[in-house]
């Protein structure tokens, strides 16, 4: 974690979410409030955050799926990855957005550690 603020709580995907790139589904599109504005939101199955989206991002969804209608990108596949762009002057990390590679899977989760519970049982 590079930062404190990247611990709280948010509705939003950030950039610190995508330590390695992520192949997501769309499951559906929504305008949210951000803020003092509104801005188009993609949601995925993966996940339960949302994506705000810019231009950059809109853009190259658009290009993924073939439409500039946010209907017709529900159950696309796109890969979400943590880089860098100019921001007022300043270097910051941002999300971007590619095509999955051709027979792209997603990596399951490693399987949880086992828990194992103290008790007084014991057999010898």
């Amino acid at each position: 974690m590079g930062n404190w603020r990247d611990a709280l709580p948010s509705t939003w995907l950030k950039a610190v979410d995508f330590e390695r790139p992520a192949l997501l589904t769309i499951k559906r599109f929504s305008v949210e409030q951000m803020g003092d504005d509104k801005r188009p939101v993609v949601w995925f199955e993966e996940v339960e955050k949302g994506l705000g989206l810019n231009i950059v991002n809109g853009s190259t969804i658009e290009e993924v799926c073939g439409s500039a209608d946010p209907q017709r990108w529900l159950g696309h596949k796109v890969v979400l990855y943590k880089t860098q762009t100019d921001f007022k002057g300043t270097r910051t990390d941002c999300i971007r957005i590619r095509a999955p590679k051709p027979g792209a899977v997603a990596k399951p989760e490693p399987a949880p550690e086992p828990q194992f519970q103290a008790t007084d049982d014991v057999p010898f």
